[in-house]
């Protein structure tokens, strides 16, 4: 009996001071308004559900951060699947409220006959569950993949972090703004003040680490060695920190796939979307059946399409996927295969010809994009040619002036005819000098990749 106590007694000690933590994040309306409100929207296309939410649960109350098809800030916590979330190591899973043992409580919050969740709980660095990661739709469906839920696992860490980030300035904010009132009063604060603004910065610059930290892992999935019968020149520039352009190059011993990617969006978003990708093409390149650089897109996309639910253009709240090109180098037939996905690819013949090589005006992985659409294939003997794979943030360059206009796939071609001479690095030395002085001072407004090989 009086371990049993002593379990209670720390059970309450540990849920006064989970409230605490609640009760420090400050005001959850500011919180609303941030970054996150893109979150339960990935979600939803991840799990394929009807709705999805970032939620803290206080003592009554399940409220609301960032939601995608609930429309509401705030339920009873009585009830609600979240609560027995908070109280689980990992994912919960419940594929049928209805026929569910943990089902009961005398009332739901929410329309929970046969209802479908999964929920991960958002864990703070104490150990403590402030709340959960959802998504639910009203009638059951197949439980999610370990893939699904190890992706859902790391959007819970990365929005408990940034949830905790923007408390901590939200609250330092205001310490600044009491400081700098009493400042107006007595000048003998402001050695205080600066010191707070101190705060503020570091706490920025933590949030800004994090974001630096994915890019280090971002780089880490870019191919690190090159075939030693090819010669290759990269430009890859990310517009942020982080971004959704990919190149991949990989030797495979009779084959070498080479890929430039332009994933939807900028950006924290885009970076997870490419990895996404480039874990999508780990699984093509190890699978034998898969050759040519058509059946590469093909898998992809299929592989794109089933982790991200994107099979309905109608219940899908948005279309990730990417567009781009990919080679297949077959070494014992010195020939390349190339398929596309509404991009081209550039060859300059030993002459200074440039050819246009264009695919299919289709993206891989879209909503619009049936599951089982085949990209063509195309097949290139193997001469003295210098190949340009690039996304579209190198042509859509804009240079200064009342009437903007795109560097162009034009101005590309010329440059790339002046300098076809040279070996795929001085091209593509060249080109970036090209483009920069094209646009001046006009600011960038999207990733840019291009990688121009030939072989030797």
């Amino acid at each position: 009996m009086e371990t049993e106590l002593d379990q209670a007694a720390l059970l309450k000690q540990l849920e006064i001071k989970r409230l605490e933590s609640i009760s420090n994040l400050g005001n959850l309306d500011k919180l609303r308004k941030s970054e996150i409100q893109t979150v339960p929207a990935l979600v939803k296309n991840l799990l394929g559900v009807e709705s999805a939410g970032i939620s803290v649960l206080d003592e009554n109350t399940q409220h609301f951060l960032a939601e995608s098809g609930l429309a509401r800030t705030e339920v009873p916590r009585a009830g609600s699947p979240c609560n027995l979330t908070m109280q689980s190591e990992g994912a919960l899973v419940i594929e049928n409220w209805e026929q569910d043992a943990r089902n009961g409580e005398p009332e739901s919050p929410f329309d929970m006959e046969r209802c479908f969740y999964v929920g991960v709980p958002l864990i703070n660095p104490e150990g403590l569950a402030m709340g959960t990661l959802f998504g639910m739709s009203s009638n059951p469906q197949d439980p999610p993949s370990s893939e699904q839920l190890e992706l859902l696992a790391g959007l819970s860490r990365m929005v408990t972090e940034k949830i905790l980030a923007l408390a901590e300035v939200q609250q330092l904010s205001k310490q600044i703004a009491r400081l700098n009132l009493k400042a107006k009063l007595s000048n003998n604060l402001t050695k205080e003040v600066a010191r707070q603004r101190q705060l503020v910065e570091e706490a920025r610059e933590e949030i800004h680490k994090s974001i630096r930290s994915a890019s280090r892992i971002q780089n880490a999935l870019l191919p690190k060695k090159i075939p030693a019968d090819l010669d290759v020149s990269i430009l890859w520039k990310p517009l942020n920190i982080v971004g959704g352009d990919i190149y991949i190059l990989e030797d495979l011993g009779d084959d070498v796939v080479i890929a430039v990617l332009d994933c939807t969006g900028h950006g924290v978003p885009g970076a997870l979307l490419s990895t996404i990708t480039s874990a999508a093409f780990d699984r093509a390149m190890n699978d034998p059946a898969v050759k040519t650089a058509g059946q590469y897109l093909t898998t992809v996309h299929q592989l794109i399409k089933n982790i991200l639910n994107q099979h309905d253009k109608a219940e899908s709240t948005s279309d990730e996927g990417f567009d781009g090109s990919i080679c297949i180098y077959h070494r014992k037939q010195k020939e390349l295969s190339f398929a596309s996905a509404r991009n081209s690819m550039l060859v300059i013949s030993g002459d200074g010809q440039v050819e246009e090589l264009k695919g299919d005006r289709k993206s891989v992985g879209s909503v619009r994009v049936p599951l089982n659409y085949a990209f063509k294939t195309s097949q290139i003997p193997v001469q003295d040619q210098i190949f340009v794979m690039y996304t579209d943030g190198i042509t859509d360059v804009m240079n200064e002036g009342e009437n903007p206009k795109l560097f162009g796939k034009h101005q590309l071609t010329k440059s790339l005819q002046i300098w076809s001479d040279h070996s795929p690095q001085k091209v593509a030395n060249n080109i970036s000098i090209a483009i920069e002085n094209y646009r001046g001072t006009e600011p960038l407004k999207d990733d840019q990749t291009m990688l121009i090989f030939r072989v030797k």
